[in-house]
């Protein structure tokens, strides 16, 4: 048997006993002649029955060779068989091969350590939506980003990074390091991006909206600017700010796991010029995304 070949069928196996462990504590309703009365565990006719297709067209699925099946279909089986997430997850990825779907604002849900961990992060660090807005940050990535003084992620104004980094006139004219080039372009970038695998996403629209209100982004939109650029690991950039002077740093990123909706981003100072002390007693260099 090659290697290729005893992974899949691993994989066929893992299937079939995620399928097998959630049907045997399935808890259905008695009252419904397709149980057939059973009150715990649910046999594959009553599975299939459920889901509106044949016993034969189940099992094909259990059994690992159902050829492409689809999402709807999978679903389907998540709802019968009362999936929880991490259930969901896997059984996308066995069954296709990739990750589901994002399922909305449930992806949104943070666990209370990763705020933790962001406060005690030595770089600047925060937790955006994929509509960038913020959710958690440290006092550095907030005093340097927004501002001294900004308080907390609850006390600011407008939550959302892209705006503030798109709109805001001294971010253009005084804080953002070649503002055009090396930020908006690629901040463009990257919302179209989000735009093309999700056009479906209503905020991503209401947010552009709102981005192409202002002229001068509403130029770089329609030129198209950063249509090919991103900001991908290891992107440095730089941010003059008026208590130490221009700090360099590189981004590095990561998704929540089990909220893939949220993105951990922190900075990591660079240079001779970059800020290794705390800003107003409150932290160390700035993060940006």
């Amino acid at each position: 048997m090659s290697a290729g070949q005893s992974g899949i069928d691993e994989v066929r196996k893992h299937l079939g006993r995620l399928l097998r462990k959630c049907r045997a504590r399935a808890v259905v309703d008695p009252g419904d002649p397709r149980t057939q009365g059973r009150r715990l565990g649910i046999s594959q006719e009553t599975t299939a029955a459920l889901l509106g297709c044949s016993t034969r067209w189940y099992a094909t699925l259990e059994s690992g060779r159902m050829k492409h099946p689809t999402p709807e279909f999978l679903e389907s089986v998540v709802a019968v068989l009362r999936m929880n997430d991490q259930e969901r997850q896997f059984l996308f990825l066995y069954a296709t091969g990739e990750l589901p779907p994002d399922t909305g604002p449930a992806d949104c849900v943070l666990h209370p350590g990763w705020a933790q961990l962001v406060e005690r992060q030595p770089h600047p660090a925060c937790i955006y939506t994929r509509r960038w807005d913020l959710i958690a940050a440290n006092a550095g990535y907030l005093d340097l980003v927004f501002g001294a003084g900004a308080g907390s992620v609850a006390e600011l104004p407008d939550r959302n990074v892209l705006r503030w980094v798109l709109l805001n006139k001294a971010c253009r004219s005084e804080r953002l390091v070649d503002w055009r080039d090396s930020w908006a372009a690629p901040m463009l970038g990257e919302l179209r991006a989000a735009i093309a695998a999700d056009p479906d996403r209503q905020d991503l629209m209401t947010l552009l909206d709102s981005l192409l209100a202002d002229p001068v982004v509403k130029e770089l939109w329609d030129a198209e600017i950063g249509v090919f650029r991103t900001h991908p690991d290891g992107t440095m950039l730089s941010i003059d700010d008026p208590a130490h002077g221009r700090v360099e740093f590189t981004i590095l990123a990561a998704n929540v796991m089990h909220a893939r909706d949220l993105r951990f981003v922190t900075l990591m100072s660079t240079g001779p010029d970059s800020c290794p002390g705390p800003v107003g007693g409150r932290g160390t260099a700035p993060a940006y995304l």
